[in-house]
């Protein structure tokens, strides 16, 4: 995000953004040198399938902000934090406010390598609020939810 741009934002916003700097700097180093393992409980209650809960309409302007705050900070990197470190950002600054979320991984074989013998998975994450799919949700179709982390 270029500062001028981010200069024109409310100070809400700009508080936003570092935020997400942070917590996807956090993410990024836990995906990177951390095993799934050591961090996984940090995420929240494990659940075989995704979970769902209400959230508040007076959530819905933070629940943007939040949305808006990741992707300008992943734009601004040209796109190098992966599905899993966003969500994992999203869900720590929701928990951070006291919004129920749920931070789902899914899993889907390859198209291309699907009709052979060994195919290779291919996984996603997801953060859902609610009904709503906060990140991840416009690459989640054709993932099978495999489990989900529940906070709140």
């Amino acid at each position: 995000m270029r500062a001028l741009t981010l200069m024109k934002q409310t100070r809400a916003r700009r508080r936003l953004v570092l935020e997400a700097s942070k917590e996807l700097l956090r993410a990024w180093w836990l995906v990177r040198f951390r095993e799934f393992r050591t961090y996984a409980g940090a995420l929240g209650e494990a659940h075989p399938a995704s979970f769902t809960s209400e959230f508040s309409h007076d959530d819905v302007a933070l629940l943007r902000d939040i949305r808006w705050a990741i992707a300008a900070i992943n734009r601004t990197v040209g796109g190098r934090f992966t599905c899993l470190m966003q969500a994992m950002a999203g869900k720590a600054m929701l928990n951070r406010r006291g919004v129920e979320n749920t931070l789902i991984l899914g899993a889907k074989l390859k198209r291309d390598e699907a009709e052979g013998g060994d195919a290779p998975m291919a996984a996603h994450a997801w953060l859902r609020v609610g009904r709503v799919v906060l990140l991840g949700g416009e690459a989640s179709v054709g993932y099978v939810p495999v489990t989900s982390y529940h906070s709140g």
